[in-house]
């Protein structure tokens, strides 16, 4: 019973861990390759899930591109399947380093 609930928090905590590299993905940058790009920047690994109109921020940037964008603190839509297809990616990659440890190193 115990060995059961030990194996429970184990999977629960990666989840919690493959939730928490998705949503912090978010805030690293992304590269714009056009001005036009700027209305529909999509931020998140392993897939983009997270949309910002970056237009009210750096519509004026009139600098050369390609050029690397973080994300604003204004007007975030979150699409739900990719962020759920990120953490069930991220999550399947923990579980695969999980057994590769216990396999081979324990």
């Amino acid at each position: 019973m115990i060995e059961l609930l030990d194996r429970l928090l184990i999977f629960l905590f990666l989840l919690f861990v493959s939730v928490f590299l998705v949503l912090i993905s978010i805030l690293s940058p992304i590269t714009i390759n056009e001005h036009e790009e700027l209305r529909v920047a999509m931020f998140g690994y392993p897939i983009p899930f997270a949309q910002q109109d970056l237009m009210t921020d750096y519509g004026d940037y009139l600098g050369g591109y390609p050029r690397q964008f973080t994300i604003g603190t204004d007007s975030i839509h979150i699409h739900q399947l990719p962020f759920l297809l990120s953490v069930i990616i991220v999550y399947i990659g923990l579980l695969i380093i999980r057994y590769l440890h216990n396999r081979f190193l324990l």
